[in-house]
């Protein structure tokens, strides 16, 4: 059985808690144990007027059943004060439900000014006002959960309510940008339309309807999302007489015009059933999805004097059977994009895990494991190598490539970073297959996987070369040559020695989100033939971008413009990785070069060729 969800310690506002859905979420929180601010002007349902009574009694029954609550009587329009309640009485706030609103119903030809201006105060202008004064407490203290209230008339439009339902449409908008704004400071913003009975809804349902929708039945919902367990944010649901249901924006494919030609009414007109028709949905979540059909027919109307096709012309149905594509119908194809999210935390543990501050009283890589160093905190370039398995685990559902995951190998692995990592964020991965090659017994896959931080600059682009066994002989071309480049005649620049720990490989797993049982499972290791689990290669890579970052670039992150490098043998969790560096001495537009190399000392094994890290300045 579920644990029952809690809100002990937490502080929420509720507006509009008077009475019907307010009232409902009040008392739901405080009998979980939150203390809660029941916010009421005491107003008409027109917005006229003022009292205490509505907000004393759900206090009262709060108290009486053994909960914190106080009153507040504020107008929505003077949110600052509301929130100074809550500051007030409880010294923290962690929960803004907008809930206040009023109806002004009319049929747009006779709506007043005052009709527009009284709705538009309190539902939009007001969830404003009260948001606004919470955003910076609840970003600040690095947790929040606010709910907006819209309703079906604000998704579905209802006659005599323009002024209702572009109000709480526009809730909708305010709160979807701010789940972007707020999600990387674990401020989470969802939506709800309820349908529920209450002073609202008796003059658009029967009084039957009415008395059958209770609020009772939309509470639920609306803890659960304030609840710290729930992640969801940027949402909406539609809620009432026990149903429950997320609704998200959903778009047919479409018709594609020429952009070199005039385009007319008539064409329109010709292929409206295209334009209408839902039959192959798709579901834009962004700005971005939104946008990508225009990319789309930018490219195809700068090849093509036609439109294209709607949907590409399919092959005859034989060839197109899944069991007959083959590796290379694999080239080019594009990867659903994935976001993710990072913090202080995360960028220490993987620092960690890679072997920094392994002495912990070298204040050399201390920044890189402590947000409050003194040198200031930073994250290590070769954590952007973890963004690509967001989706890695996708390539085995790419067509033409089924393959078993376990006679995949990566070979090699090349970063670019555009400027140093932020210590957290929130990062989109958009992947592709770049190319396929036929090395005989096995396929190399070139994946790409480029990283957008939240204002869609390009932060990292990683490349990784998977061989593939026992996918060869398809016929494709062999590809570049896998010989190793020579490094210099002479001895390295320098030499750097650094001994992992045996359980290296199980902190690495944690870190990199890499949870193959190759690194921590000793059966299964005996399977792929080794004596014990493995360290995973990435690994090795930031061992070696470690010691290169150090000997050469002063521990300055914002001096690796790229680290690249080919995985030639396996090490073993407890063995000491040597890595040896030479700095060429042609320097071109700023950039200098660093190779490398990397043993096992151990074994005297090269376990690391071709690094090249690439270093500015």
């Amino acid at each position: 059985m579920t644990d029952l969800l809690r809100f002990d310690g937490r502080v929420a506002i509720v507006t509009g808690a008077g009475g019907g859905l307010g009232r409902a979420y009040a008392l739901l929180l405080a009998a979980r144990g939150a203390s809660v601010v029941v916010n009421d002007l005491g107003g008409s349902m027109h917005g006229e007027g003022a009292a205490t009574t509505a907000a004393d009694r759900v206090v009262d029954e709060i108290r009486a059943a053994g909960g914190a609550a106080v009153a507040d009587y504020h107008s929505v329009e003077d949110g600052a004060r509301i929130v100074q309640s809550a500051l007030d009485a409880f010294g923290r706030l962690d929960i803004v439900i907008n809930n206040a609103g009023i109806l002004r119903d009319v049929s747009f030809h006779k709506m007043s000014a005052e009709d527009w201006d009284k709705i538009y105060r309190v539902h939009l202008y007001g969830g404003y006002q009260v948001t606004r004064a919470a955003w910076p407490i609840l970003r600040e203290q690095g947790y929040g959960r606010i709910v907006m209230t819209s309703s079906a008339a604000g998704l579905y439009g209802n006659f005599g309510q323009a002024n209702y339902s572009s109000a709480k449409l526009a809730l909708l908008g305010l709160a979807q940008t701010l789940a972007v704004e707020g999600q990387k400071r674990n401020v989470l913003v969802n939506t709800i339309a309820p349908l529920a009975g209450s002073r609202l809804t008796e003059t658009i349902l029967p009084p039957e309807l009415v008395a059958a929708l209770r609020p009772e039945y939309v509470a639920p919902l609306v803890a659960y999302l304030c609840h710290e367990s729930s992640g969801e944010t940027g949402h909406t649901f539609e809620v009432g007489a026990g149903w429950v249901a997320r609704v998200r924006w959903q778009r047919g494919r479409g018709a594609f015009f020429p952009l070199t030609g005039e385009l007319t009414p008539e064409a329109i007109a010709a292929r409206w059933a295209e334009i209408d028709n839902f039959d192959d949905p798709t579901y834009p979540t962004t700005p971005t999805d939104s946008f990508a059909p225009v990319v789309a027919n930018l490219q195809g109307s700068a090849t093509a004097a036609e439109p294209p096709p709607a949907k590409p012309t399919p092959r005859p149905a034989a060839p197109r059977l899944a069991a007959d594509l083959g590796p290379r119908d694999a080239i080019g194809y594009e990867f659903p994009p994935v976001t993710t999210s990072y913090d202080e935390k995360a960028v220490s543990l993987y620092a960690l895990a890679v072997g920094a501050a392994a002495n912990a009283l070298d204040p050399a890589e201390l920044p890189f494991v402590y947000e409050l160093s003194g040198d200031g905190f930073r994250a290590l370039p070769t954590f952007a190598v973890t963004f690509p398995f967001a989706l890695l685990w996708q390539i085995t559902a790419v067509p033409g490539l089924r393959f078993n995951p376990a006679l995949l190998l990566h070979g090699e692995q090349a970063l670019q970073l555009r400027r140093p990592l932020p210590t957290k964020a929130t990062v989109t991965h958009r992947a592709h297959i770049a190319d396929i090659y036929d090395k005989g017994s096995a396929a190399l896959v070139l994946l790409d996987v480029h990283s957008y931080d939240e204002s869609g600059a390009e932060l990292a682009t990683n490349r990784s070369s998977l061989f593939i066994r026992g996918l060869g002989g398809f016929g494709g071309e062999r590809g570049p040559s896998a010989a190793a480049f020579a490094l210099p005649q002479r001895p390295p620049d320098a030499t750097r020695a650094q001994t992992t720990t045996d359980n290296q490989a199980l902190l690495y797993r944690l870190a990199s989100g890499d949870g193959n049982p190759l690194h921590a499972d000793p059966a299964f290791a005996a399977a792929g033939g080794f004596t014990r689990p493995i360290l995973h290669g990435l690994c090795t890579f930031a061992f070696a971008g470690r010691a290169v970052l150090r000997d050469f670039a002063g521990n300055d992150p914002a001096r690796i413009a790229g680290i690249k490098a080919r995985f030639a043998r396996h090490v073993f969790p407890g063995e000491t990785i040597i890595t040896e560096m030479w700095r060429e001495q042609k320097e071109e537009d700023g950039v200098a070069r660093v190779l490398f190399q990397s043993k096992v000392a151990e074994r005297d094994e090269v376990v690391l060729s071709n690094g090249v890290v690439d270093l500015i300045g």
